[in-house]
């Protein structure tokens, strides 16, 4: 009985330490500017980087060296916290956190590409 009490605890928080490490990588790369490159490419118009733009940049991520490959995780979480803000738009609250988030996701897949694009220039100068 205490033995199934230590382990279900060490699996809640290894879990919960999964999803805070993801969580903070994802806030991380987040807060790296995105190039205007990139902004041009997926054809934002705004200045900021919103969470209606992740379509848009999740399309310039699958043309980019590796493919769409990086970020399933991260179109994953989106669908839920979209999911989550269209269940709860009602609730300002609700509705703004699922905001906030999907334009994390946005940002992130943003600076994804702009990381790429940036080892591929890097290659491509090694190789001249």
């Amino acid at each position: 009985m205490v033995s199934g009490f230590i382990l279900a605890f060490s699996l809640v928080a290894l879990i919960r330490f999964g999803i805070l490490y993801c969580r903070g990588i994802l806030l991380r790369a987040a807060e790296l500017p995105v190039s205007e490159e990139v902004r041009a490419a997926a054809h934002l118009s705004g200045e900021e980087i919103t969470g209606r733009d992740f379509a848009a940049l999740a399309d310039v991520h699958s043309l980019t060296p590796g493919g769409s490959g990086g970020v399933t995780l991260v179109k994953a979480y989106y669908r839920a916290v979209q999911l989550v803000g269209a269940i709860g738009r009602t609730q300002a609250a609700c509705a703004a956190w699922a905001e906030r988030e999907m334009a994390i996701c946005a940002r992130y897949v943003g600076a994804q590409i702009d990381g790429r694009l940036q080892m591929s220039f890097a290659e491509q100068a090694g190789q001249i």
